[in-house]
């Protein structure tokens, strides 16, 4: 069997306009054969029913995920304005949906809903086969990652996660999820993949820790309040004094030296800070515990993009020497902010490494989702690069 493949972008106003125009191109690759499997992110600029119509004018009705994205990622590099579709075609491609809303209030529960959707479809472990659960989630719920854990319990050590947040950059709240015609925020959207084709997951963030490890000693959910008895401001005067911190530079500062959780393989996982608050404690994008070991970090543009590099090696060393037939990409808003323009630089990358003509489709997500060499983690400020081999 042969997976076929093929990407189409644009950034059309009209929203059926774009939906038919991205799935036309992303379909012409396949060499007259219907689509298997199509993945969706678009800006939120777009109405998400109307882009569906078009996309299925286009391409007929077949099993299609998708999300609300902050930008996205293409052949063509990285856009705050557009639609970017992923086409797949295989006989030996095999895709379970799940969606369902709630995760804000009921993580837990709407995980173990989703992959009951999907379970009882996945093949026993003597196949042969490979699996793997492509997760969005909306990305301002506070909860996502608890989200993750339990959909990885549920999916099973054989089934890698991989994916991010939904988010919209255009109109406050609302980032829709969609799977088929079926559209919700608040929400949490997974496609199982079940193939021979191998498939390879790189992460990496490029952000290195300063200074000495740091005691959470005092927190509430995602606030952090004092480090070392310290109230965190305090914390980053001390180890940055050239900067002269004040609670009105101090946010965009912090923006740029997040906290890093160190782990057993020597890693670190990134959390961003979101906001500061007037008492000088940081809220960031997911529950950090008092007691909790941690360490500010710092990056440039050189490192992450760099690190994007490194995420993309890795995904092609774990196709076991296949050449990639598809990849997604999931980069971290945040990213997109820092390196601006450089971000093109990331996009490029990536493709030097995985082919440039390789086809490929990402987001700029809200925090990213990925199982890699571990168990599977909620990341922030990080790049996630997926591909699948062919088979």
């Amino acid at each position: 069997m042969t997976m076929l493949a093929g990407v189409g972008m644009n950034a059309l106003e009209a929203s059926e306009a774009a939906g038919r125009q991205a799935a036309a191109e992303a379909i012409a690759p396949l060499r007259g054969r219907p689509p298997t499997f199509l993945i969706v992110f678009a800006t939120g600029h777009y109405d998400p029913s109307k882009l569906v119509d078009g996309i299925y004018a286009a391409s007929g009705r077949v099993p299609l995920l998708g999300c609300c994205a902050g930008g996205i990622i293409s052949p063509q590099g990285a856009s705050r304005h557009g639609v970017v579709v992923l086409a797949l075609q295989s006989d030996d491609l095999e895709i379970t949906l799940g969606l369902a809303a709630g995760i804000r209030q009921r993580p837990v529960e709407i995980s173990e809903q989703v992959a009951g959707q999907i379970e009882n479809h996945a093949p026993p472990p003597e196949s042969g086969r490979h699996l793997m659960a492509l997760v969005l989630a909306d990305g301002a719920a506070t909860t996502l990652e608890e989200v993750v854990q339990s959909t990885a319990t549920m999916a099973g050590p054989l089934c890698p996660l991989v994916g991010g947040g939904s988010g919209n950059m255009v109109q406050a709240h609302t980032g829709n999820l969609f799977v088929n015609d079926q559209f919700l925020l608040d929400a949490l959207a997974v496609a199982q993949l079940s193939s021979t084709a191998p498939i390879g997951i790189g992460v990496a963030h490029g952000w290195t820790p300063v200074g000495r490890p740091l005691v959470v000693t005092r927190s509430r959910g995602p606030i952090v309040h004092e480090l070392n008895g310290q109230s965190a401001l305090e914390v980053y005067r001390r180890l940055f004094p050239e900067g002269n911190l004040t609670l009105d530079n101090f946010g965009p500062f912090v923006s740029a030296h997040p906290l890093g959780l160190p782990q057993i393989s020597g890693e670190f996982i990134i959390r961003d800070p979101m906001r500061t608050h007037p008492d000088g404690s940081i809220e960031c994008t997911a529950t950090i515990p008092e007691n909790t070991i941690t360490h500010i970090m710092q990056g440039d543009k050189l490192s992450l993009c760099t690190a994007a590099q490194s995420a993309a090696q890795q995904a092609l060393q774990r196709l076991g020497g296949r050449a990639p037939a598809a990849v997604f990409v999931f980069d971290c808003i945040s990213r997109l902010n820092y390196l601006g323009p450089e971000a093109e630089t990331e996009v490029y990358l990536i493709r030097d490494i995985l082919g440039q003509d390789t086809p490929l489709a990402g987001m700029f997500s809200f925090g990213e989702v990925a199982t890699a060499g571990g168990p599977a983690v909620f990341h922030n400020k990080t790049v996630v690069v997926c591909a699948i081999g062919k088979e």
